[in-house]
């Protein structure tokens, strides 16, 4: 019986070590090399037609296709945790912008977390290339991504991305054919009838791009306003002829052209969000949206939730409200 009960205490223990083992492996293997069960993609965000000067961006995914948890560390600027290959089809490599070199090189602080990717999770991160590096012209390009799971600082390990992406940049765009295809897409726009998380969507891609056209395809300005203070005062008190031109007031402050509010519009555009959460009830709509500002070196996060009714067959911003949640 005592040797019976010893062969048990020796076998507990014996899958006890074996367990600490693996939790530290588990913890430890993905910052110090490299991990098979790892892939990283790399697709556009917004495929459409690019011509020379647009902004492209393009979406990293990291997935871990393995059985145990994948740790890697991440930083609140994404230049130190990605970094891209732009090359021409004939081979000739892009150089980053001055911009991204000044960034990488400053002397500040580098913010930084670890994520733990859960068995079959996909970490996910949107960058526009066309900040990193200078494309004035006209081509095709091959896009390879760079993923640097112990930051760029220590390029080793480096996992490359399992696929290319394709670019073709056409000549820039006269400014009577450039006017003639956004007043075209913006009537394009008008007639289509999009969920709530994808109007939200697609409000803050436009505001991120700053096309406030688009912008304003989505929001009701007479509930809208009653969020600003000043503007919400004039609306109230202006006769019904005189509201009209309190709205195109408005929409002029938030692009930026005066400044009927203290705070300039330009300060609640974030530079990177995702949507967490969407809530129907009727004809009303929550979505819950995580967004990222960039306050000279320093990043902060908020979460933003956005108040939608339906009118006929369109969703429409009304207002939303704001909760700081760090950095």
């Amino acid at each position: 019986m005592v040797r019976a009960l010893r062969t048990k205490v020796f076998w507990t223990s014996l899958l006890i070590l074996l367990f600490c083992i693996s939790i530290g492996v588990s913890q430890e293997s993905p910052i110090a090399g490299l991990d098979d069960s790892v892939e990283v993609n790399i697709q556009f965000h917004d495929r459409r037609i690019y011509y020379v000067g647009d902004p492209v961006w393009v979406e990293f995914q990291i997935s871990n296709l393995g059985f145990v948890p994948y740790l890697f560390r991440t930083s609140y600027d994404e230049l130190f945790t990605f970094d891209l290959d732009i090359a021409t089809t004939t081979n000739k490599k892009q150089d980053h912008s001055i911009g991204y070199v000044v960034d990488r090189n400053r002397y500040a602080p580098i913010l930084t977390d670890e994520i733990t990717l859960k068995p079959h999770e996909v970490y996910g991160a949107r960058i526009e290339i066309t900040r990193w590096f200078d494309l004035k012209a006209s081509g095709d390009y091959v896009i390879r991504g760079r993923f640097y799971p112990n930051l760029i600082t220590d390029p080793d390990p480096t996992i490359s991305s399992a696929n290319e992406l394709y670019l073709t940049l056409y000549p820039e765009r006269d400014e009577t054919g450039k006017e003639k295809r956004r007043t075209d897409e913006i009537q394009r726009l008008k007639a289509e009838s999009l969920p709530p998380y994808k109007v939200v969507d697609f409000l803050l891609n436009a505001l991120m791009n700053r096309e406030f056209d688009k912008y304003f395809l989505y929001i009701n300005f007479d509930q809208f306003i009653s969020q600003f203070d000043n503007t919400k005062r004039k609306y109230m008190s202006a006769k019904d002829f005189d509201k009209p031109p309190v709205i195109e007031e408005f929409k002029a402050y938030l692009r930026g052209e005066n400044k009927i509010e203290k705070i300039p519009f330009a300060e609640t555009i974030p530079v990177d969000y995702a949507i967490s959460r969407t809530v129907i009830e009727g004809k009303t709509a929550e979505v819950v949206v995580i967004e990222k500002f960039k306050y000279f070196s320093l990043y902060e996060r908020k979460r933003y939730t956005y108040y939608l009714r339906e009118y006929g067959d369109k969703w429409l911003l009304e207002r939303y409200t704001v909760v700081n949640i760090g950095s």
